[in-house]
């Protein structure tokens, strides 16, 4: 299992290539592998030639689609009249579309502020629902996009709230630097495949459950990180129950690459916007302080007069998702000692929670009697609160 301590101690990454290169854009690099993902950038800045890069090194086949060069039939396809002893027309897809239905494609959505308004559905169904009506895409399918701000493009508008709340968005960093190199040596610019494919992500599945966890618990503790009542001015994205989901697959990416601490406050912010990303930064580094699954087995002591009460505020959420996925041993036990002396120790208003939610968490477990007179001088003391 991920240690709690994901931002100071992270998987070791695949060992990088000999020559020491500095790739830019990681997060979107990243991101786009397991979400929908939109950089954001003025023309000319190898956004593109970037993500073609990527796509060579995972051996894919790189497809670039710029929306104003098509009509929405493009995507949807083409009703066929129905043949001879046939009830209904048929639907036929382009060649481009059919081959996302075969594995290893990367299909490139250029210029999107571009796409006319009747093009946007198709486009929405292409990148988050990865299909075209009755047309499933293969599961190893990348569909991601660029866009220019619409004042730098020709034709375009701004993307709609509900297309840019299924997107991580990147505000795209000039690799000045490579193009600097590849110029003074006559336009060789020297950036391979190989130079980035200590960024193609592994299997998430296992660092999942960590992300989702503690996303879940930050969600539960604090409304205001669930829905929004009015959109943000300066940012696309935003928190909602998808892209906090969205946000957690991304976060688990970054785990099996090994990504530098800043790259998960990057993708945080592209996926549910600053505001949300500053509360889940600060709530994982808060965790940092204690494993919680140390805890719960006893191999980790809390210390509760040497440790600030901010720290340690966000322990019985952690400790309880602990307990939704081992309940072995004294761990039930263990748990519900340190929630009480956690309340004991002027945490009360943090253990409330949690404490009554471990009977719903583990509904066959009783309360040893070494612990039940401490227990039930904290529902005495709940009991005055209210």
């Amino acid at each position: 299992m991920v240690s709690s301590k994901v931002l100071s101690v992270r998987s070791a990454a695949p060992a990088r290539p000999a020559r020491k290169v500095v790739v830019d854009n990681v997060a979107y690099l990243i991101a786009l592998q397991v979400v929908p993902a939109m950089a954001w950038g003025g023309a000319g800045e190898a956004k593109t030639a970037l993500a073609e890069l990527l796509a060579l090194a995972m051996g894919y086949q790189f497809y670039p689609f710029i929306p104003s060069l098509h009509m929405p039939e493009d995507i949807g396809g083409f009703p066929v009249p129905p043949g001879v002893g046939e009830a209904f027309a048929k639907t036929v897809p382009l060649e481009m579309i059919y081959a996302l239905t075969q594995p290893k494609w990367f299909f490139f959505i250029d210029e999107t502020t571009t796409a006319p308004q009747q093009m946007r559905p198709p486009l929405l169904s292409v990148m988050n629902e990865k299909r075209v009506g009755k047309l499933k895409f293969h599961p190893t399918t990348i569909v991601c996009g660029a866009a220019n701000p619409p004042e730098l493009a020709p034709n375009s508008s701004p993307l709609e709230p509900s297309m840019c709340n299924r997107m991580y968005h990147h505000e795209w960093e000039l690799p000045f630097d490579a193009w600097y190199e590849g110029m003074q040596n006559g336009g060789q610019f020297k950036l391979s495949p190989d130079d980035v494919k200590h960024l193609i992500v592994g299997d998430i599945g296992n660092k999942l459950p960590v992300w989702t966890r503690w996303i879940s618990n930050l969600c539960k503790s604090q409304t205001k990180l669930r829905k929004i009542t009015r959109l943000p001015e300066t940012e696309m994205a935003y928190p909602s129950l998808r892209s906090w989901f969205n946000l957690a697959k991304c976060l688990a990416a970054a785990d099996t690459v090994g990504a530098e601490p800043a790259i998960y406050s990057q993708l945080a912010s592209g996926c549910v916007g600053s505001a949300g990303a500053a509360e889940l930064m600060q709530y994982v580094a808060a965790m940092d302080l204690y494993d919680a699954d140390a805890v719960a087995d006893g191999t980790e002591k809390v210390a509760f007069d040497a440790d600030r009460v901010d720290q340690l505020a966000v322990l019985p959420d952690a400790m309880l998702s602990a307990l939704r996925t081992n309940q072995t041993g004294k761990r039930i036990d263990t748990v519900v000692e340190v929630m009480i002396e956690l309340g004991e120790n002027q945490m009360l208003d943090c253990v409330m929670g949690p404490l009554s939610e471990v009977l719903e968490v583990c509904p066959d477990y009783t309360i040893p009697a070494k612990l039940l007179a401490r227990y039930g001088k904290l529902l005495a003391q709940i009991g005055g609160a209210e």
